[in-house]
């Protein structure tokens, strides 16, 4: 699995409270700007596999990290470990005990929910942030048929003999604005962790657990006006899965929202993993603002 065989990528565990341990990547100098990469829901660190090289060369130390559930981290039973304020407070935990008092932050999806209560946390270290199509920023798509349908006890015993490869390969699809842009070696990095019978009850988790819900635009603005600095919003125009945000970030910009919106035409909503080439030089870019690294 990834990033197996990569001699310039770093692979380390570091033991949260309550004995949680997450998985960490990383490349680049140790004593360079850090930037911490954040997936979305039912990913892993596999998801930022084209971003480590071309962070490291702009100057930065590159971090990512499986969030609880997810990857080769620990998958635990208890359902408050999903909680949104649960996992801001992993993130936050994981930046003192890497004793980092600086950090950008570069999140997709779920993770853009998690990013914003992170950057916005009293003393947080954040400084500049760019968010992928944010779950907070739009609707997610069939989320409360999910839920329903996953809402009977006994799922957590069905679900993980449900997990087959095709069901994998079908949802990673999805996420794709142009689905041949998967590879084999894709579909394999994204199997392989959902056969480990916790993952599936850890997902189940998240959707009943995790915040999925937007405030209004109003709220969400006059949250992000206390940040230092903008925001970076990239949006992939063919996200299917979450619906609505380039409305909702219109509103977000009239009601005085500190944000840079940067459309990817036929992204999807994974347009990060799906389209590096064009998204990582726009991140690069935002972040040198602060760093002075090239780009």
């Amino acid at each position: 699995m990834f990033p197996a065989g990569v001699d310039t990528i770093r692979v380390r565990w570091a033991t949260m409270s309550g004995g949680i341990r997450l998985r960490v990547a990383e490349s680049g100098g140790t004593n360079d700007p850090a930037v911490l990469l954040l997936h979305g829901w039912a990913a892993s660190i596999y998801m930022w596999r084209d971003w480590f090289a071309p962070l490291s060369a702009a100057g930065c130390r590159v971090i990512a990290i499986d969030l609880p559930g997810h990857g080769l981290s620990d998958k635990p039973v208890a359902a408050e470990v999903y909680r949104l304020d649960s996992m801001v407070g992993m993130v936050l935990e994981f930046l003192a005990l890497e004793r980092l008092d600086r950090v950008d932050l570069v999140a997709q999806s779920m993770a853009g929910t998690i990013g914003v209560e992170v950057a916005l946390a009293p003393g947080s270290p954040v400084r500049r942030m760019a968010l992928v199509n944010p779950a907070c920023f739009g609707r997610v798509r069939m989320q409360r048929f999910a839920k329903l349908v996953s809402s009977h006890p006994m799922t957590d015993v069905i679900l993980p003999r449900l997990v087959a490869r095709w069901l994998v390969v079908r949802t990673h699809r999805m996420v794709y604005g142009d689905p041949s842009r998967l590879t084999r070696r894709d579909e394999d990095e994204y199997w392989a962790p959902s056969q480990f019978p916790p993952f599936a009850r850890a997902m189940r988790r998240l959707l009943h657990e995790f915040q999925w819900s937007r405030p209004p635009a109003s709220e969400m603005a006059a949250r992000l006006r206390r940040l230092a600095q903008p925001v970076q919003v990239i949006l992939g125009t063919r996200d299917t899965l979450v619906r609505d945000a380039a409305l909702y970030v219109a509103e977000l910009k009239s009601a005085g929202a500190p944000i840079e919106v940067h459309e990817v035409r036929d992204g999807g909503h994974s347009v990060n993993e799906e389209r590096p080439e064009e998204v990582i030089p726009l991140v690069v870019r935002h972040l040198a603002q602060r760093t002075g690294a090239p780009g």
